[in-house]
This record gives C-alpha cells, structure tokens and sequence, in this order.
C-alpha cells in the first residue's frame, strides 16, 4: 500500500521524467510520436489505418502503377488497400513462385539479371526510385487484388437457358399506339378543402421530397455549411514568370521530338527507298524559336502553375495535419493568407445563405463531380485530402451539418395544397383512363377514345415504331420512340398480346395514365442465337461478373473510411 500511495503521489513527476529520457534516447521526434500517436487516416473492414501505413502504400503504388496520373491517387490506392485487407481476412495468399514470376514479366531483359541481386536492387532504384522490398511489396499486394478479383469472377456462372432468357429479351420489339391522360390537364377541375390540405401534410410530411421517384415530401433534408481553401489557377498564372532563357532551354531540349518540321521534301524522302535514303542524307529542319514560342511559354507556364499550387495546398495540409496532431483546428482564413491562397464559404444562390442540400452542391467546384458527395461523407471540422478541379486545387472542410427537420404546416401550407389538387387531378385522370378502355372493350381502340372525348377533351392517339424492352441496351430502345419518363408504358407493352389493351399509370415525373394497345411483335430468332450461342454465352458471363465484382467491390468500400480523425 505505501509503495501504491507514492506511485499516485508522484506519477505526474514520473511521467515527465519518462518523457525526458524517451528524448534523450530517440531523439524529440520519436518520442512525440510515441506519447502523442498520430491519428488513424480512416479504417478498413473495422481496422484502423494508421497515417504511415496509408502514406508508404501511396507513395509505392504511384511509383509502380500511377507514375503518370496527373490527378491524385490516394482514393485510387485506397480502394487498392481495401481489396488487399479483405484478400488477407480470405486467407488468400502469394506464394514466392507467383511472385518471382510476375516481377519478371514486368522488365524485358534476360532473366540473369535478377540471379544479380546488385543489379536487381539498382535497376528497381533506378526506374521505380524503391528499394527491393517497397516493390516486391507492391507487387505481391497488386497480386492479392488480383487473385481475389479473379476468384470472384470466377465464382460467378452462366447457364444455356438464362443467357437464352436475355437473349430473348434483348430482340425482342413491339410496336404499340397510346392515348395520355395527363394529371395537369385535370387541375382545374378538382376542388380541395382545407381539412384535406391538413390531412394531405400529416400523411406526407415526414417524406423527403422525392419528384423522380413519385413521392410526396416536405421533410428538409440534411445541409451543411463548408470553407475551402484554393490554389486557384487563375491567380497563379499570374504569379508565374517564364524567361526567354527558359523557353530557348525548352526549345533545343524539344525540338526534335516537337518542333521539327514536315518540309516537302521530308514527305518525298519518306517515299524513296531504303536504298536511296541511305545513299543521301539530310540535315532535320526544325520550326523557327519565334513560330513556337507561344506554345512553349504556355506549357511551360502551365508546368510552373501546377507544380505552385501542388506546393502551396501541400504546404498548407501539412499545417492542417500538424494542428491535427497537436488536437487543435487550424483557422482555415488565417491559412488562406499565410500561403496566398483563396478562402470560401460558399453561399447557395437558391436563398443567399450559406448552407447546402446534397444535390445543390454540384456546382460549387467546377470538374469536380463527385464533390457532393465527398462532402456528405465527411465529419464535421475533419479537413478533406487536397483535391484537384478545373479551378485549381483545395482543400475543404464541413463546419456545420443542421439535421433533417419538418417545417411547419403554415409554411408550406400553399405547397401542400398545389401538391394535393395534382395528386386528386391524377386520380381524376386515372378514372378517365379505366372508363376509356371499358369503352375501348365495347367497340375498337380509335371508337373508345373518340367517346371517351366528350368528357375530357381531345385525346391524340399515338402510333409508334419498335422499341426494345426496358433495361436492353438497342439502337431502337423505347426511350428514343416514346420519349423519356414512358418506363411504365413501355414496361406494359411487353406484356400484352397483339391486339390487346390495357392501362399503364406512370406514377413518376410527369404523372399520367396511358391507355394502349399492342399492334405488333417481332418475335426473336432462336436459329441465330443457336449459331452465335458460344459467343452470346461469352458476353453475357463477361457482363455478369464484371456487375457483380461493381457490386462486391462497392459492398466492401462501404466498410471503409478515408479521412483524417482524432479518434
């Protein structure tokens, strides 16, 4: 007990000598780091990734397999990552043959250079900049992947009948004519009561508006209010200076892959013989310094561009990271001005506040289309990896979310009410439709729809061409003969016989009821599909796996999460 009572006494003395000496002994830096670990840059599967082991695996990866990207590749190598850890949790495995044998059909050179270790080791430096155990790590990972994409895709089979159901499917055409009875024709002919207006909002209120899909909604979804900061390529190409010196350097370095010229008589030696080449040479002609030198300033001014802003949002997330490390926030304006870059809060034109609904997100950074949804997916006052878009590049973080909400019945009380005279207007439409093809059983599809006119108005009878079932991909699918927001009616069409009529309710978009008839189908021809059926066979299983590899694939993203945490 006294021994425990001193311990507690003195523990706060003890942990800073601890500390000392973990200085004296690793240095300032270890040390930090072992007291103050850094956070995990986001997690896989349920296990965190540590900063050190996300940042080894990006740097190797872009030096094997992304050397050229011009965009970021930490999402590209992320994704990498995650098949890797579930290839792992599979038991899958690389055997050292497997290996050895993919390294080699990498370099186009004789296999006794890889009995040298010495040459091995200094020809990975030389083209991948890696010592030989980052690649061979590289490589067996990149393996990992690949195995266990290739046993998912082998997983997947396709039999005789289901490839001969699609095939069906896919040729299969009809041709059809219709009559619409639009909801918005009948507007002006329901009445409403306010006790239906209250009644319409209680039963729709707690919906997220959904017009695609057919659903009433008032229910606000999530926003959030965002900052950024830009290393704008407007303002830094301003910042940049190219030099006559420079662009002669560029000239003479590039002339003869770039500049030399395709003169007359270069053409006509490129028709003479080898024989005649050989007996005369001629000196190259390059175009004039003068003639290029607008092209060489503006790719020169647009390598100096990019490799600034790469330095500036570089310099500017290390600072991020530091404050991370530190448990604190960096001010994102205070970084903006050390660094000469451009600071935003955005304000959503729709009401001049500051604040975002997901789809009112996508025009905030131009050429960056997955933006919004990068947003959403992030944490309050976590900053974003530094992103590229045809602005420049940046850096963003979320600074409030405001949780879905329902406004009051008073606020959108005149919304309501629109909403429930088109909904009742579509019940009124759908009614004219079932009478029409009662009078359409009586008499004929053109007599139906003349009598059923008398109480609606005129209805146009359409006629159209053949079109494919929906969901086949075909030069004549039913969205260029009917026009877009016609699934229903299409859908409908292949369930008829010839002859037959029935009532397709298009529930979505533009609400209406069609009344239509079938007037033909071409039936498929099962002879071709039996001579092709090894090819068809082919395709179809190609299409399968690659669909459910997506879908694998996209399941096990899912599980994961890149971001900087304090966690």
């Amino acid at each position: 007990m006294p021994a425990t009572n001193w311990f507690r006494k003195n523990q706060r003395k003890l942990l800073g000598v601890l500390v000392v000496f973990l200085m004296v002994i690793w240095g300032i830096g270890p040390a930090v780091d072992y007291i103050v670990p850094k956070p995990p840059v986001g997690e896989i599967l349920g296990e965190k990734i540590s900063q050190e082991e996300f940042s080894d695996t990006v740097v190797r990866w872009a030096r094997v397999f992304f050397r050229d990207s011009k965009e970021p590749v930490a999402e590209q190598v992320w994704k990498q990552l995650a098949l890797v850890h579930q290839a792992e949790r599979m038991g899958i495995f690389v055997t050292d043959e497997e290996l050895v044998q993919e390294i080699q059909s990498w370099f186009p050179v004789g296999p006794v250079i890889f009995t040298n270790r010495e040459e091995y080791r200094r020809m990975l430096g030389s083209i991948f900049h890696m010592t030989q155990y980052q690649f061979e790590k590289t490589i067996r990972e990149y393996l990992l992947a690949q195995k266990l994409q290739f046993l998912l895709r082998n997983s997947v089979k396709i039999t005789k009948d289901e490839a001969l159901q699609r095939y069906v499917k896919e040729n299969e055409k009809v041709k059809i004519k219709y009559g619409a009875f639009k909801a918005k024709d009948f507007v002006d002919r329901v009445e409403i009561e306010e006790d239906e207006i209250r009644s319409f909002y209680d039963k729709y209120s707690g919906n997220f508006p959904n017009e695609e899909e057919g659903v009433w909604g008032y229910k606000e979804p999530e926003k959030v209010k965002i900052e950024y900061v830009m290393a704008r390529n407007d303002v830094i190409e301003k910042q940049i200076n190219i030099s006559d010196e420079e662009m002669h350097k560029y000239y003479e370095e590039k002339k003869d892959l770039m500049f030399k010229k395709e003169s007359e008589y270069t053409l006509k030696e490129e028709e003479k013989s080898e024989d005649e080449k050989a007996s005369k040479t001629s000196t190259p002609e390059y175009k004039p310094f003068d003639e290029v030198k607008e092209q060489i300033s503006f790719t020169l001014r647009l390598k100096k561009s990019e490799t600034l802003a790469n330095k500036l949002i570089g310099d500017a997330d290390n600072d991020i990271y530091e404050s991370i490390d530190e448990g604190g926030l960096i001010s994102f304006s205070e970084l903006a001005a050390k660094y000469d870059l451009s600071y935003v809060v955005p304000t959503n034109p729709n009401d001049g506040k500051n604040y975002f609904k997901k789809d009112e997100l996508k025009g905030v950074i131009k050429g960056l289309e997955k933006f919004p949804q990068l947003v959403f997916n992030r944490e309050v006052n976590d900053p974003s990896v530094p992103l590229s878009s045809l602005e420049g590049k940046l850096i963003f973080r979320v600074l409030e979310r405001i949780a879905p909400s329902i406004p009051p019945y008073k606020e959108v009380h005149d919304e309501v009410a629109e909403d429930l005279r088109y909904e009742k207007a579509f019940k009124k439409a759908e009614a004219f439709a079932k009478k029409c093809l009662e009078k359409i059983g009586q008499t004929s599809f053109e007599e139906g729809i003349k009598i059923i006119e008398e109480e609606t108005g005129k209805i146009q009878i359409v006629g159209t061409d053949y079109f494919s079932r929906p969901g086949i991909i075909s030069e004549n699918d039913y969205v260029k003969v009917l026009g877009p927001d016609r699934y229903a009616l299409a859908t409908k069409a292949f369930d008829l016989k010839v002859g037959e009529s029935d009532i397709a309710v298009e529930g979505k978009g533009e609400k209406t009821c069609y009344v239509v008839m079938l007037v033909d189908r071409k039936k498929t021809d099962l002879e071709k599909f039996e001579v092709e059926k090894d090819s068809i066979m082919e395709r179809y299983l190609i299409e399968k796996q690659l669909a459910f590899l997506s879908e694998w694939e996209s399941q096990v993203h899912k599980k994961t999460r890149l971001g900087k945490s304090r966690s």
